[in-house]
């Protein structure tokens, strides 16, 4: 209900949205089967999007009641995510940053499983292919083998054996990708694919409801950072160690975005699911129900405005 009522502004507004680079050779690919699937009803498009978003928030919702992220279970992780993605009306349409925002949670989940995982290879290898699978969508996001590093790191006794297997995912994708590429279409075509750069916006449109809805993330994440802070230092060692994955995803996805050479703001879609789980520490951690309630009326808000402005 709360996904139908935020993304209204959206339903009523639909749009094919199917933005894509030149670059993003396969999501032109992609892009056009779903067109082609629905019909190119701009409706159903957008409504298949906003069925992307719904179904993610409750994928970031059980990533965080599974690895108990916060005191106890809770919905909170699925309405933030919910809410931040009306914000911006990009964020409400199909793109190749919203499908990415798939590889990107199953990366997420599959790095906070190896601290219990006796052979963790097989999941190492599967973020590995995550990874590229959601470079070859948005090319900038092939930094998170930084972030797969640190899991290592963080997460896990250093062994050679699951580096190699980390790398031999990461490869995997790219292998058979130039294979078909060879085989069916043109090899430089991967070369094409490499797109990284930086371009600040020539003019803002719409500069009350971005320059608004930038500034209630800063506010929450400002204040999610200082709960988080204090909830650290309450947490079982093991649940420490999975909250600084999330926070290095947080900082990893804010660099894919700054060298995602693409219009609008759906370059920034990729650090949503950590930011998300940053901020919903504000409604854990304070115990003043009135303070609770203003961050939360506040956020509600400023959703209503910028869906509708």
């Amino acid at each position: 209900m709360f996904a139908l009522i935020f993304k209204l502004g959206a339903l009523t507004h639909p749009e094919m949205a199917f933005t894509a680079l030149h670059s993003q050779i396969v999501w032109l690919e992609v892009s056009r089967f779903i067109e082609s699937a629905l019909g190119g009803s701009a409706f159903a498009i957008t409504f298949f999007a906003v069925v992307n978003i719904f179904g993610q928030a409750i994928f970031l919702n059980r990533i965080a009641n599974r690895h108990h992220l916060f005191p106890k279970a809770t919905y909170f992780p699925a309405l933030g995510y919910i809410m931040v993605t009306s914000l911006f009306k990009e964020w409400n349409y199909l793109s190749a940053a919203l499908i990415s925002n798939w590889l990107l949670l199953a990366m997420l989940s599959n790095m906070l499983m190896l601290y219990a995982a006796t052979d963790a290879r097989k999941k190492i290898f599967n973020i590995g292919c995550f990874i590229s699978l959601t470079a070859l969508l948005v090319f900038p996001n092939i930094i998170f083998i930084a972030l797969l590093l640190l899991a290592l790191a963080i997460l896990r006794p250093f062994k050679a054996a699951e580096w190699m297997v980390g790398l031999l995912g990461i490869l995997t994708p790219f292998y058979f990708l130039a294979g078909l590429f060879y085989l069916f279409s043109d090899i430089t075509l991967l070369k094409r694919m490499i797109s990284v750069g930086f371009s600040l916006p020539k003019e803002i449109k719409n500069p009350q409801v971005v320059l608004t809805s930038f500034g209630m993330i800063l506010v929450l994440l400002t204040a999610g950072v200082f709960y988080l802070n204090i909830h650290m230092s309450r947490m079982l060692i093991q649940t420490k160690k999975w909250w600084w994955v999330v926070i290095a995803s947080f900082f990893i996805s804010i660099v894919a975005g700054i060298f995602t050479v693409a219009k609008g703001y759906n370059q920034w879609m990729a650090f949503l699911p950590a930011a998300t789980l940053v901020f919903t520490n504000i409604w854990f951690v304070e115990k003043r129900k009135w303070i609770n309630s203003i961050f939360f009326y506040l956020f509600l808000a400023v959703v209503f405005f910028a869906q509708w402005k």
